[in-house]
């Protein structure tokens, strides 16, 4: 699964999310960005990089159901609408380039500087990232703090 790949199943998928309205391209320059709105009009913007390799052996990766959580509310939690999107990924019926295993940043003891987002590896070798740029509250177009998320939207 490529991160072009990613990026068009999550536009097709997320919106099928409880309180995700919508999810689509970016309108900047990251070629695989993606825009995640809510029903209270928050937003979060992600970009999606990747690199391929080798296939990993099968036994190697080990993958684990994740559950779509619930988006309600008067503030969404980011990390709710990280595992709504991975829990996406994930559960994608792709036997060529499906996701084998998810490491979730936000739930990492020591998270890392971009505190939401995930690696994902494939079936088919890429290993792909991503990572949450930026959020907006209802009201706001763009990010408040780009590369700071804010922890609510």
């Amino acid at each position: 699964m490529t991160p072009a790949n990613l990026q068009q199943l999550l536009i097709e998928r997320a919106p099928t999310i409880p309180r995700i309205t919508d999810a689509g391209k970016r309108d900047d320059d990251s070629p695989y960005g993606l825009t995640v709105t809510l029903a209270s009009g928050g937003q979060v913007w992600w970009a999606i990089t990747g690199a391929s390799g080798p296939a990993p052996a099968a036994d190697a990766v080990s993958g684990e159901a994740l559950e779509v959580p619930d988006l309600t509310g008067p503030s969404v939690p980011v990390a709710l609408v990280e595992q709504a999107l991975v829990a996406t990924a994930v559960g994608a019926d792709d036997p060529t380039g499906g996701v084998l295993r998810a490491d979730r940043y936000s739930i990492r003891p020591n998270p890392p500087a971009v505190r939401y987002g995930a690696t994902l590896e494939c079936r088919d070798g890429w290993k792909l990232f991503l990572s949450c740029y930026g959020t907006a509250r209802h009201g706001h177009a763009r990010p408040e703090k780009p590369y700071q998320p804010l922890s609510h939207i």
